[in-house]
């Protein structure tokens, strides 16, 4: 038996941005008419904005569920030949994303797993934050209390004083200035901090400096706008050679 297989397709990180993705991307996107996904009303809105050629009311769009026996119908779907698609609700699918269990069972089942090209708002901010993307860990969102907050970023920060290896976090945009004060309070003033806001987005702003030279900005500027967080210990080649 022929089995289908499962198109991982990005998602814009800025609203209708299609730009963003690969021709291959949409040309796959388009002919795929099976899809599971976060949310189906972000699905839809995202998939008619690719102008896809078969009427939205025809397409086949399941919700990820944590219900096993609910997410059934599609792994049939696979199992019976017929290809579908991953939808995150932004960026990659099975980063920092549910989309990852689909892959799994995928994997799981013997599935062709076709990852396709968009942007990753983590990866976006990593390649821009001039931090050490040898050895780099994603460690989603941190604790929304404060005392646990800050026991999480200076564990986060001995990783990096040990191994040299970027930490990566992310919150909710409305957070974004309890996290910045958090980490001005938090981290040794030498610790690099790269905060990568509006990623894509003609807003775009993608900032880092050490700690000490954060304490003067108005975090307010930053409040309901998408964020990365990255920290690092490394010394940049300037101040090794004021050391020596």
């Amino acid at each position: 038996m022929i089995k289908g297989k499962i198109f991982l397709f990005p998602c814009p990180i800025v609203e209708n941005k299609i730009v963003s993705l690969s021709p291959e991307t949409i040309s796959l996107l388009h002919k795929t008419t099976y899809f599971v996904v976060e949310k189906a009303k972000t699905a839809r809105h995202f998939i008619k904005a690719t102008k896809h050629p078969v009427p939205l009311q025809e397409l086949i769009i399941f919700e990820l569920t944590k219900d096993k026996s609910e997410n059934e119908s599609f792994f049939n779907i696979v199992m019976g030949g017929y290809n579908v698609g991953v939808i995150s609700e932004a960026g990659c699918p099975g980063i920092a994303d549910p989309g990852s269990e689909v892959v799994d069972w995928g994997h799981k089942n013997g599935i062709q797993i076709v990852p396709l090209v968009g942007p990753s708002s983590i990866f976006l901010a990593l390649m821009a934050s001039g931090l050490n993307g040898q050895d780099f860990a994603f460690n989603g969102y941190l604790s929304n209390k404060k005392p646990e907050c800050i026991k999480q970023l200076k564990s986060l920060e001995i990783k990096c004083q040990k191994s040299s290896q970027t930490q990566i976090f992310m919150e909710t945009p409305y957070r974004n200035g309890f996290v910045l004060e958090t980490c001005i309070q938090s981290l040794h003033e030498n610790t690099r901090l790269c905060v990568a806001c509006d990623i894509n987005a003609p807003t775009e702003s993608i900032i880092q400096k050490r700690v000490r030279m954060w304490k003067q900005t108005d975090f307010s500027i930053y409040h309901k706008r998408p964020c990365i967080f990255l920290i690092d210990d490394k010394k940049d080649l300037l101040q090794e050679k004021e050391d020596k």
